[in-house]
């Protein structure tokens, strides 16, 4: 970050530097190419004037040369030829020929070319130069090279008479260009006064033409002076921006024309904005680079601090810091961490013994209050505490996690709480209930509720307390409900209630054995009992997990002292409500006591055979039930498998 705050302003800086660069760059290749073409023109013209001078002495020096006769006889001298031939000799590499002609038409000629057409045009200029009386200056498209011819009118002193010199010049204009620096022979175009092409060694006419229809070359044959001009040439559909700049050739009255594209002429411009990006973008990865490698050493003992309390954070409270290495203030800094680290651990250590102590303090709280209930009937002492461990096994085979088994626990110690609002009278008679009593039983899921309700820590145990009696076909009590409106927690507590209740003893029978318990529970499943429940207690039975108080009285028949057959069945026990209810309220009015007790006392009643006294193996289904998370849970053991499928599907008792 601080590396970033660095670069801003200096990206920004260079940026600005950057475009004010560019501009003086761009500013700098204009001037280059006006000189460059300046110096170009200025060279052919001085070249031609320096020709023309030298062609203007040899006749000066013929005419001023002492002697008699006309110009022709003077020609006709040995000494006016050996001198011109002199000269001939001498200007050989710059002049392919020479000419040097008298009013009188014969004269003398060098040439060392043969091509009659240079010939031809030099003796056509030869009247118009004499007639006009100044130096003429024609352009030649040679096949070799450029070429100019070069005429000469001398007037001779004191007589109507001139001499004409001509001298036919190549124009080497190759190297001309290469004098100049940055200047390209391609790129130059080269006019005469009107604006009309006279020579060029680009390979592109469509610029070429489209710089002749240009403002710039109109302008220069309007008047022919220095003009820069950066133009949008339409060349091939496209537009070219290009750079242009004519210079007149002062003693011919031609023009030089000097252009070059945008993308050309400010190459170098882009190429030194590349370059500084691309030094920009190396210097700032060195110094990130740099920048990691030294804010390496500064973070590292963050990252330790930073570690330490993710793990403290995750519940790692003995995670300590180590200052070996550190500077001084991190150092510092780390062991105030390890002091807070010890003073957190401290606490939440005291925290823990808190916890646990009010854990145990609340356990003994549901522990007392189950002791409550079974101290008010001695018939059933130890019964929550016994379902409160059949519904925890159940739990556990169900697969639910451990808070969930927790909960079920402290849900079946509590499950009777509500008889403690219920008569004596009622809760201890050894006979059948009358159906007020009836009705007054079934008051305690309520009961228990409503005393429970107020205690928020005991809040999400009211499902176990309040529809442990419902039945998975509807026909429980206190509110009907039926099948999964059945919580989960309430249809446990349910099977344990049932078993432990068929296999102790009560003020109206005598406990029964286990085999005869599992057996009324298989048959109940699907009725009163949820199949996967059922399921589950089976499991556990198998396991060993249901273990029980063998040293308690148990009886392997049916009890003497329950009700017979024709008592359950007799009209007059029937109140008026119970004749006019539904089936539900029917039976509950008949049993002789609520849940386990009317499930086993009915299948007594019907005169069930007596299973055999030894232990029943519980059959097992074919594949586990789903999981509360809806995945399959695995079998608990390999000996725990669950119960066959044909106990789903009992016939009606």
């Amino acid at each position: 970050m601080l590396l970033l705050t660095g670069i801003v302003p200096l990206l920004l800086s260079s940026f600005y530097l950057l475009g004010a660069n560019r501009d003086a760059l761009k500013v700098k290749e204009k001037e280059l190419l006006t000189l460059s073409a300046q110096g170009f023109a200025q060279l052919l013209s001085d070249g031609l004037e320096q020709k023309a001078l030298q062609l203007e002495q040899i006749g000066r020096g013929l005419i001023a040369a002492p002697g008699f006769g006309d110009l022709g006889q003077r020609l006709s001298q040995d000494w006016a030829g050996s001198y011109l031939q002199r000269f001939a000799r001498e200007q050989a590499h710059d002049m392919k020929a020479f000419m040097v002609i008298p009013p009188t038409g014969k004269g003398f000629t060098s040439r060392q070319s043969g091509d009659e057409a240079v010939i031809e045009l030099m003796q056509q200029t030869f009247q118009e130069a004499r007639a006009s009386g100044e130096v003429d200056y024609r352009f030649v498209d040679w096949a070799e090279m450029p070429a100019a011819v070069i005429t000469v009118p001398i007037p001779v002193p004191g007589q109507d008479e001139t001499l004409v010199i001509q001298a036919f010049v190549p124009l080497v204009l190759r190297s001309a260009a290469a004098a100049q620096a940055g200047l390209n022979i391609e790129e130059l175009l080269l006019i005469d006064a009107g604006g009309k092409r006279l020579w060029s060694a680009s390979l592109k006419p469509d610029i070429e033409q489209a710089l002749l229809e240009s403002e710039l070359v109109n302008q220069f044959a309007a008047q022919p002076v220095n003009v820069t001009r950066e133009l949008s040439l339409r060349v091939g559909g496209k537009d070219e921006p290009t750079l242009a700049q004519v210079v007149p050739v002062h003693a011919t009255g031609w023009g030089v024309v000097a252009h070059r594209t945008s993308r050309v002429a400010f190459q170098q411009v882009r190429l030194l904005v590349v370059r500084i990006l691309l030094f920009s973008a190396l210097a700032v990865l060195l110094a990130l680079v740099l920048a990691l490698f030294a804010a390496r050493g500064f973070s590292l003992p963050i990252q330790r601090l930073a570690e330490a309390t993710h793990e403290i954070a995750a519940g790692h409270f003995d995670r300590r810091v180590s200052t070996e290495g550190l500077s001084f203030e991190v150092a510092e800094l780390a062991a105030d961490f390890n002091r807070m680290s010890d003073t957190v651990q401290s606490y939440i250590a005291r925290l823990q013994r808190a916890a646990e102590v009010n854990r145990q303090l609340f356990i003994s709280s549901i522990r007392a209050f189950a002791a409550a209930i079974d101290a008010k009937d001695p018939y059933t002492r130890g019964h929550s505490e016994r379902v409160a461990s059949y519904s925890r096994a159940i739990a556990r085979y169900l697969g639910l996690p451990k808070d969930m088994q927790e909960k079920v626990w402290i849900s079946a110690v509590l499950h009777d709480i509500g008889k403690i609002g219920v008569e004596d009278q009622v809760l201890k008679k050894h006979g059948v209930l009358t159906p007020e009593e009836f009705d007054q039983m079934k008051l305690h899921p309520v009961i228990g509720a409503d005393i429970v309700e107020p205690i928020s820590a005991l809040r999400d145990h009211l499902p176990g307390i309040r529809w442990h009696h419902e039945a998975w076909n509807g026909s429980g009590y206190p509110d009907g409900l039926k099948g999964e409106q059945i919580p989960l927690m309430a249809r446990i507590i349910g099977v344990a209630d049932t078993f432990d209740a068929i296999t102790t003893n009560r003020p109206y029978q005598t406990a029964s054995s286990p085999e005869f318990a599992l057996q009324t529970i298989k048959k109940l499943t699907g009725k009163r009992f949820d199949a996967k429940i059922v399921t589950a207690f089976l499991l556990a039975w198998d396991a060993g997990q249901i273990k029980m108080d063998l040293s308690k009285p148990q009886s392997g028949g049916s009890s003497s002292t329950i009700p017979r057959p024709d008592v359950l069945r007799a009209p007059e026990m029937r109140s008026a409500k119970t004749q006019t209810a539904g089936p539900q309220e029917s039976r509950a009015s008949t049993a002789p006591r609520p849940a386990a007790i009317e499930s086993t006392s009915a299948v007594r009643s019907a005169s069930l055979p007596r299973p055999p006294a030894s232990r029943l193996s519980a059959p097992r289904p074919s594949a586990p039930w789903p999981s509360p998370a809806g995945q399959t849970r695995p079998t608990p053991s390999a000996e725990s498998e669950s119960p066959r499928a044909d106990v789903l599907r009992l016939p009606k008792l």
